[in-house]
Parts: structure tokens; C-alpha cells; sequence
């Protein structure tokens, strides 16, 4: 089971090497991001959209390609934790948190084999809208999207960065707006695409931020809106340490 998921997260996200461009349009503004709800919480449509499998199974293709870190029993099978609501299991797409959580849990349970394995965030995102699961984005993205300092990531909407105006452009001759998990990249892409863009022009772009949910139901909705969704730095760099021989 583990090799199966990291194979195919692994050919996700090497499909985008692929260089990013900059589109000349309209000035992209900077959205506040509100982390009042939860993602498990998600309205009706979003229901609706994860049971339609013609607009869902795109978008859940895109979304497959950033891992969520569970921590798992010797069956490979995640840990659920008594919330509110009922048993959840925790998905983190912060590979260092799920790491504390890891350590915790073999504090807490003394169980046996005990394991972090990473799942299809597109799978993990359907299982969050049915109420399965929770997704714990990372403490510092919900800070830079505007969480107060040492926010509590638990029950928190995940966010997302990008610039609206970079494209990247995929081997099959279709461009994608990239999405990022983690502000600093972002910024760090479009510097690159900005790197030919002459200086006046450059302060029309700038990274928005929109949660998540609000980009799978906006790509759902309307078909001029095609995102790629990209994984954090360290999760490919955990990713291809499971896939070293050696580790």
C-alpha cells in the first residue's frame, strides 16, 4: 500500500518540472484569508461536487499530486482521534508536525509499529468532506495567510499561494496556474517568472491567497480556471527518502 501511494505521488510530482511564465494582465490583488471554519465543516456543495464524479475526478487527479502524512498503525491504516464531531483521522501536509505527532503517539500508546505514511491529498480532501477527516495545514502558512502567532493549525482551512498571473506550462501543451503550500515558494516561483519582466512591471504581480476549499470549488465552477496544486519542498524531500534504497 505505501509503495503503491508514494509511486503515484511521486509521478505527480515529478510532472511539474515544467518552467513557469508570467501572463501581462491585470494587476493580481493580495486576499486576507480567514481561518474561522473548518475544512471537515465544508457547505453542501462541496458535498455535492465529491459525488459528481465527472467534475470531481479531475480535480481530485490535480490534488493527488501533495501528500497528507498520517500517522498509522502496524496495518498501515491512520490514527482516529475523538473530536467533537466523532473519530477523525489527522492528515498534516507539514511533514515535521506529523513527525511531533508521530513521537507523540508512540509516547501516549506505547503501540507497536507505528509508522507516518503519506496518502493522495485529493483522497484525503473527499474523506475531509465527508466528514472523515481533518487536514492540519502547517502552523507557518496560516500565519503568513494571516493567522494570529501560535494559532492552533487543528481545524484550521488549509492555505493556498500563487500569483494568478504565472502560468506553468505542462508536456502537453496545456498551462496551469500553480498553487503552492507554502507562501515563501510561491514568492520564490514568481520571482523566477518575474526574473525578465522589466522592474515597473513587476510590482502589478503579487501572490494571493485563497483557502483550499475555495480553489476546488472555484476550479469546479468554472471551466477557465485549471490550477496545479504543489507540494511543500519537504514533503518531495521526505517523499523520494522513502524511495531511497538506502534510507
Amino acid at each position: 500500500m505505501i509503495s503503491t501511494t508514494l509511486s503515484i505521488l511521486l509521478l505527480n510530482l515529478a510532472s511539474l518540472a515544467s518552467g513557469f511564465t508570467i501572463q501581462r494582465k491585470s494587476l493580481s490583488t493580495r486576499k486576507s484569508f480567514s481561518t474561522s471554519s473548518c475544512l471537515h465543516a465544508a457547505p453542501d456543495s462541496l458535498q455535492d461536487l465529491v459525488n459528481t464524479s465527472n467534475l470531481w475526478d479531475p480535480i481530485k487527479n490535480d490534488l493527488n499530486s501533495v501528500p497528507a502524512f498520517a500517522c498509522t498503525n502496524d496495518q498501515g491504516q491512520p490514527m482516529q482521534y475523538d473530536v467533537g464531531s466523532g473519530p477523525l483521522a489527522f492528515f498534516f501536509l507539514d511533514v515535521d508536525a506529523a513527525k511531533v505527532e508521530l513521537q507523540k503517539a508512540k509516547e501516549d500508546t506505547k503501540m507497536e509499529g507505528l509508522n507516518i505514511v503519506p496518502f493522495p491529498l485529493g483522497e484525503v480532501f473527499e474523506m475531509g468532506v465527508k466528514e472523515l477527516a481533518m487536514i492540519v495545514p502547517s502552523q507557518k502558512c496560516i500565519e503568513d495567510a494571516g493567522a494570529p502567532s501560535g494559532m492552533n493549525p487543528m481545524g484550521q482551512q488549509v492555505p493556498l499561494f500563487g500569483c494568478l498571473d504565472m502560468t506553468e506550462d505542462l508536456a502537453d501543451g496545456t498551462s496551469m496556474v500553480p498553487l503552492f503550500l507554502s507562501m515563501d515558494e510561491a514568492k520564490e516561483a514568481m520571482n523566477m517568472a518575474l526574473a525578465d519582466v522589466p522592474e515597473a512591471e513587476k510590482v502589478k504581480f503579487d501572490v494571493t491567497i485563497m483557502p483550499l476549499a475555495g480553489a476546488v470549488q472555484m476550479q469546479a465552477s468554472n471551466s477557465d480556471k485549471s490550477f496545479t496544486y504543489v507540494a511543500p519542498r519537504s514533503s518531495l524531500d521526505y517523499l523520494l527518502s522513502l524511495d531511497d534504497p538506502q534510507h
